[in-house]
C-alpha cells in the first residue's frame, strides 16, 4: 500500500479542478505529477466541480504557489482562481477581461501600442509578472515582457490561477510580483471534439466592415485510446483576428491617427501532446500579430507592424521508486522571434531570435505523512542572435557581436508540513547567472484554520532577472531585489459565501527603469532608488445553485520617499503612473434555469494620472483621468436545441467610457483608446460521445 501522504497527492491532483493540463504539461505550478490520461479522463470539467462544490471548495486543489498540493484556501499564498464556467457565463473576451477581475491587477500600456499588466501599483509587464500557458513560461526572452489583448482563445481556457504575490522561490526571476497561469484543455478529459466561433463588432468607427473588434475559431479534440490503458492525446487550434481600438489616437502636440484597420490584434494558436501514463509530451506554437500607428508616442503615416512568435516543445514524466519519494525530470526547449519588425526603411526595425534550453529535476521526500520535503535544480541556457542588421531602426549588435549566450544554474528547497499546530510552508531558491552573479531568495509561510476561519502569514523575497536586452543596453544592471510582507484572513459564511481581506507591503530595491530619448528612440535600462507599495485588498463571493455574486476592492499607496521618478508624475506623490489607486470589481450569474444565464459585471477605476502635455518649456507635466465605470452584460444559453451546443451575446462597456490605456512611466507616450463599446456574438459546441 502507498504511505496516506502518496495517496492524498494522487487523489487530489485527479479530483481536484487544476488536474487538468497540469498532468500534460508538469503542473499548474510546472512540476505536479502526472497522472495516467485514463484515470483523468474520468474527473469533472473546470465548471462542473466549482459549481458542484460549495465556496469552501474543499475539494479544489492547487499547486501554482508550492511544490505541494494543498487545498485552493489553505494554499501557501494569496491565490486568485478564474474557472472555464467564470469565463463562459461572465463572457471575458481575453486575457485582458480576466486580469481585470484579479484584486490589484491594472493594465497599462509598453511602447508601440503594445499593453501588459501590473500588481499593486507597480508595473509588472516587464519582467516582474510570470505569465505562463500550462507550465510553460510565455514571457518573451529578450526583454522578458507580455502582450496582452485578444492573445489566446478563451474557448481553450479551462481555468485562470493568480499567485497575487511574489512567486520566485518556485518559478525564478520573472515571477517577482505575480504569477498567472493559464491552464488548457490537454489530454485531461474523455473523448471529445470542441468547435467554436466568435464575432464582435465596435459601436463606434467609420464603417461597419472595419470596425471589427474580433473575429476566429477554435477546433480542439481529445481521444483515450482505449485498446491501450493510459494512453491519449489532444490537439487544439485557433486563429482570429482583432483590433484595439477604431477611435483615434491623439498625440501630445494634438496629431491624431485613426486606429480603425491599424492597431491590429492577430493570434494563432496550434498546440498537441500525447501522454502515456506518467510521461508526457506537449508541443505549441504561438504568434500574435500587432500593428500601432504610434511609436514613441508619434502618429506614423502608416501602421508600424510587430510580430510576437514562439514555439515551445516540453516533456515531462514522474518515477515513484518507493512509495514515499518521487523523482520528476522535465525538459522545455523554447524558440522565440518577439517584437519583430521586419522594415529595415522603418526606424523601428527590428529582427532578433532568441532560444531557451531548461532542464528541471524534482525530487520530493516524505519522510512521515506531516512532511513533504521538495529539492531541485534547474538549468537554462539562453542564446539570441540577429536576423539582420545592426544598427539599423532600433537594432543594435549584441556589444559588437552578432549572438550571445548566457548559462543559469539554480537550487532550491522547500519544506511544507500540515499538523494540528500551524502549516507552514519555508523554502529558498538561489539562481547563479553568468551575467549577474549569484541571488539567494527565501519564503516562509504560516497557515492555521479555526474552524471557518483561515489566516495567513506570509514573508518573500523575490528577484527579477534583467533580459537578454535588458543587458545589452543596459549599464552595469543588477539583478532587482524585492521583499513582500502579506497577511490574510478568511471566513466561511455557512456554506455558501466566504469573504477574505489581506494587508500587504512590496518593496523592491534598485528597480530596473526603462528609459528612451524621445529625440533619438534610444533605448536603455539602470538600477534607480526604490519602489514600494502598501495597502490591502478585500473579497467576497456567495453561490448557489441559481447563481453568484462576487465583489472585490483594492487600494495601494506608494510607500517610500526615494520612488523611481520614472513611474511618478510631477507634482503627483499618492499613485503611480496608470495605476488607479483605488478599484472594484462586482460581477454575478443568474441562472433562471438551467439552460439560461445572466452575466452581468461592473468594473470600477479610481482616478489615475498620467502624463500631459509638455509645458512651455518641454517639461512633462500631469494629467488625471477621472475615475471610470467599465459594465457588461452577457446572456448566454447552454445545451440548446442540442446538448453541447452554446451561444452567447454580449454587450460590453455599455455606458460608452473612454476608456484609454495609459503609459507606466515617463516614455513620451500619450494615453491609447482602447475597451470601446463592443457587441459580441460567440458559438459553440461540445461533442462527446456516449459509451456503454
Amino acid at each position: 500500500m502507498s504511505s496516506p501522504w502518496i495517496r492524498r497527492v494522487v487523489m487530489a491532483a485527479l479530483i481536484s479542478v487544476g488536474a487538468s493540463a497540469q498532468e500534460l504539461d508538469g503542473g499548474v505550478g510546472g512540476d505536479a505529477a502526472p497522472q495516467a490520461s485514463a484515470a483523468a479522463a474520468q474527473t469533472p470539467d473546470a465548471g462542473s466541480e466549482v459549481v458542484a462544490v460549495p465556496v469552501d471548495e474543499s475539494s479544489v486543489t492547487s499547486q501554482v504557489a508550492s511544490f505541494a498540493v494543498t487545498k485552493l484556501k489553505d494554499s501557501p499564498a494569496v491565490v486568485t482562481v478564474i474557472t472555464a464556467q467564470d469565463i463562459q457565463e461572465l463572457g471575458a473576451r481575453d486575457l485582458i477581461d480576466v486580469l481585470q477581475l484579479v484584486p490589484g491587477m491594472f493594465i497599462g500600456m509598453d511602447t508601440q501600442g503594445v499593453v501588459g499588466p501590473g500588481f499593486r501599483g507597480l508595473w509588472g509587464h516587464e519582467g516582474k509578472i510570470l505569465l505562463m500557458i500550462d507550465g510553460k513560461e510565455m514571457n518573451e526572452l529578450l526583454y522578458s515582457t507580455m502582450q496582452l489583448g485578444n492573445e489566446f482563445p478563451v474557448e481553450l481556457i479551462e481555468r485562470v490561477e493568480v499567485v497575487r504575490g511574489p512567486g520566485s522561490v518556485i518559478y525564478g526571476g520573472n515571477a517577482e510580483l505575480s504569477v498567472i497561469n493559464v491552464v488548457t484543455r490537454g489530454v485531461q478529459g474523455g473523448t471529445d471534439l470542441l468547435v467554436g466561433g466568435a464575432y464582435g463588432q465596435f459601436t463606434e468607427g467609420p464603417s461597419f466592415g472595419n470596425s471589427y473588434a474580433r473575429r476566429g475559431g477554435v477546433l480542439s479534440g481529445r481521444y483515450v485510446f482505449d485498446a491501450v490503458p493510459g494512453l491519449s492525446a489532444f490537439v487544439s487550434g485557433g486563429i482570429g483576428q482583432g483590433q484595439r481600438s477604431t477611435k483615434d489616437f491623439v498625440a501630445y502636440d494634438g496629431t491624431t491617427a485613426s486606429m480603425a484597420g491599424n492597431s491590429a490584434l492577430d493570434p494563432i494558436v496550434v498546440q498537441a501532446g500525447v501522454g502515456f501514463r506518467d510521461v508526457q509530451g506537449t508541443f505549441m506554437y504561438h504568434r500574435y500579430a500587432t500593428s500601432s500607428i504610434s511609436v514613441f508616442g508619434t502618429p506614423l503615416d502608416r501602421a508600424l507592424p510587430a510580430v510576437f512568435e514562439s514555439i515551445q516543445g516540453e516533456l515531462v514524466g514522474t518515477f515513484r521508486p518507493t512509495n514515499r519519494i518521487e523523482i520528476i525530470p522535465r525538459l522545455n526547449a523554447t524558440f522565440q522571434r518577439p517584437w519583430n519588425t521586419p522594415d529595415q526603411t522603418s526606424d523601428a526595425y527590428y529582427d532578433k531570435t532568441a532560444r531557451r534550453l531548461r532542464a528541471r529535476l524534482i525530487g520530493r521526500w516524505a519522510p512521515i505523512d506531516q512532511l513533504q520535503i521538495t529539492l531541485g535544480g534547474d538549468a537554462m541556457f539562453d542564446h539570441a542572435r540577429l536576423l539582420g542588421p545592426a544598427d539599423v531602426g532600433l537594432q543594435t549588435s549584441f556589444a559588437g557581436a552578432e549572438a550571445i549566450d548566457y548559462r543559469t544554474f539554480a537550487g532550491f528547497l522547500e519544506l511544507f508540513s500540515e499538523n494540528p499546530i500551524v502549516n507552514v510552508a519555508a523554502g529558498a531558491r538561489y539562481d547563479n547567472n553568468s551575467a549577474v552573479g549569484g541571488t539567494l531568495v527565501p519564503r516562509v509561510v504560516l497557515l492555521r484554520s479555526f474552524g471557518p476561519v483561515s489566516l495567513k502569514g506570509l514573508f518573500s523575497m523575490a528577484f527579477r532577472w534583467p533580459g537578454i536586452e535588458n543587458l545589452n543596453l543596459g549599464t552595469n544592471l543588477r539583478p532587482e531585489r524585492t521583499t513582500v510582507f502579506e497577511f490574510e484572513a478568511g471566513v466561511d459564511i455557512g456554506k455558501v459565501a466566504r469573504v477574505t481581506a489581506n494587508a500587504f507591503h512590496v518593496g523592491i530595491d534598485s528597480p530596473i527603469a526603462y528609459t528612451v530619448d524621445a529625440e533619438s528612440g534610444a533605448e536603455g535600462y539602470l538600477n534607480l532608488g526604490k519602489q514600494g507599495t502598501a495597502g490591502g485588498e478585500l473579497a467576497f463571493r456567495a453561490r448557489w445553485a441559481w447563481g453568484r455574486v462576487e465583489t472585490n476592492y483594492s487600494l495601494y499607496v506608494p510607500t517610500l520617499q526615494d520612488n523611481v521618478p520614472n513611474y511618478l508624475a510631477p507634482g503627483v506623490t499618492n499613485m503611480f503612473l496608470s495605476a488607479p489607486q483605488h478599484r472594484a470589481a462586482l460581477m454575478g450569474v443568474i441562472r433562471p434555469v438551467d439552460w439560461l444565464s445572466f452575466g452581468p459585471t461592473v468594473l470600477f477605476f479610481g482616478p489615475k494620472v498620467a502624463i500631459g502635455e509638455p509645458d512651455a518649456d518641454g517639461n512633462d507635466t500631469a494629467q488625471t483621468i477621472p475615475a471610470q465605470v467599465l459594465a457588461n452584460l452577457v446572456v448566454r444559453v447552454n445545451d440548446k436545441p442540442v446538448k453541447g451546443f452554446s451561444v452567447s451575446l454580449g454587450i460590453y462597456n455599455l455606458f460608452g467610457t473612454d476608456y484609454r490605456f495609459v503609459q507606466p512611466y515617463t516614455g513620451g507616450h500619450a494615453p491609447l483608446p482602447g475597451l470601446g463599446r463592443e457587441i459580441l456574438l460567440r458559438i459553440g459546441y461540445l461533442f462527446e460521445p456516449t459509451y456503454d
